[in-house]
């Protein structure tokens, strides 16, 4: 009997890495600072960007631009620079999260970055849903929410994003369709992947 407990355990344990690396969809915020990780003119690393618990208020230290979130599944083909979810903004400030925790900080990227809300970030670009999301997301509707196309479920088909509308995408999986889908959640939690390679925006 013992053995088969400890059996059972060791099974549990594991199992559990598994479990642990199913990732979090994270909160879309407003959009997306692509932060550029480059060395200054000398070979010297460039001065730390520096997080505050409110603009220029409370520092909590300095971004760590080699530790950013992992977000490879969320933004594809990027070599530009390190994609930030940016959730508020006060002028040239940006709360950004900056782990796989989604803590958050403020800072001000100055030269260092570019902010894009979601409508022009995602504007013209390649996109795909996500895997294992529930069946109602992977619908493609006439309009946001209503007449659900007689189309096949846009599982693993890529798409091209015209226009935004609330948290509502007008995409276009082919030159012959055009439709709405959820580009996140009833939760704000994102649904899609981005395309961020040169090739992949149209406008």
């Amino acid at each position: 009997m013992k053995s088969c407990a400890l059996a059972l355990a060791l099974l549990l344990l594991g199992a559990s890495p598994a479990i642990s690396q199913q990732q979090m969809r994270p909160y879309s915020g407003i959009g997306v600072l692509l932060l550029a990780v480059e060395h200054g003119g000398d070979g010297s690393r460039q001065e730390p960007l520096y997080l505050y618990e409110e603009p220029a208020v409370r520092r909590m230290g300095a971004l760590d631009s080699g530790r950013p979130p992992s977000y490879e599944w969320l933004f594809t083909g990027n070599a530009s620079g390190v994609p930030l979810i940016v959730t508020a903004r006060k002028g040239e400030w940006l709360r950004v999260a900056y782990d796989d925790a989604g803590r958050q900080g403020w800072l001000e990227p100055r030269q260092r970055g570019a902010f894009q809300s979601w409508n022009t970030m995602l504007k013209g670009r390649s996109c795909r849903l996500l895997p294992g999301l529930r069946k109602q997301y992977y619908q493609i509707f006439r309009q946001p929410g209503k007449l659900p196309l007689a189309l096949p479920a846009l599982a693993k088909q890529p798409f091209r994003v015209v226009k935004l509308d609330g948290d509502w995408a007008l995409a276009m999986p082919d030159q012959s369709t055009l439709g709405w889908l959820r580009w996140r959640d009833e939760d704000g939690r994102l649904l899609i992947s981005v395309g961020l390679d040169p090739g992949s925006q149209k406008h």
